[in-house]
């Protein structure tokens, strides 16, 4: 199965894309399903599920949230409540493992996008070793590598804040078809995933740190 584990939408505020249009661009461009991880809110979540069970589209919406933790960001997948932000990144991997939560570490490398840095020493179940706005990918090969030497699971996800770069990268899971979220998320742990996709191009990319300074500015 195909899923996007790292899309977002309305609800963060460095994104305009409609849940619904996400839901939708998902199904078209033939994922599986997907986890729409907004920054410190599952809101996102509830609404997609809706969407979902009023539609009939056959689609898995993983709970999801990226928290800005004290040492950077992290994706927590399977958990509806999101942790409180701003505490250390082990002390709120704790409190997602309680939830029945799987952690993973997106664009770890990437410091200017609050990535953690090194994988050494922090409570991971994954990590993201495909992250499609990485502008030339270099950061994406160092992570896989990284990933594979802790013997971590891997997920791909397009970080996708426009409608366009929804499934761009994605996480191939090995599950029978059918499985439910919970299924998903065994499996990335026990390794049993990889990474698929591609790069954004490089306007979308170079147009989000253009929205938000403008954003900035008028503020």
């Amino acid at each position: 199965m195909n899923l996007d584990l790292h899309v977002h939408s309305c609800f963060s505020q460095d994104s305009k894309t409609p849940v619904e249009a996400i839901v939708k661009q998902a199904y078209v461009v033939g994922l599986d399903g997907l986890a729409i991880t907004d920054h410190n809110t599952t809101d996102a979540y509830f609404k997609a599920r809706e969407i979902v069970e009023q539609t009939g589209l056959d689609l898995v919406i993983v709970p999801g949230v990226e928290v800005s933790t004290q040492d950077g960001h992290m994706i927590a997948l399977g958990v509806e409540n999101p942790p409180p932000a701003g505490t250390p990144f082990n002390e709120t991997a704790n409190q997602v493992r309680h939830d029945g939560g799987v952690i993973v570490a997106p664009h770890p490398y990437k410091l200017w996008r609050n990535g953690i840095g090194s994988l050494k020493g922090r409570s991971l179940d994954a990590v993201e070793v495909l992250n499609s706005r990485s502008v030339v990918g270099f950061a994406n090969y160092l992570v896989a590598r990284a990933a594979a030497h802790l013997g971590l699971g891997v997920t791909g996800g397009s970080d996708a804040h426009s409608l366009g770069m929804v499934g761009l990268a994605y996480t191939d899971v090995i599950v029978k078809s059918g499985a439910s979220a919970k299924d998903i998320l065994n499996a990335i742990k026990s390794g049993r995933s990889e990474a698929k996709g591609y790069m954004s191009p490089r306007r979308h990319v170079l147009a989000h740190p253009f929205k938000a300074f403008v954003r900035h500015f008028h503020k």
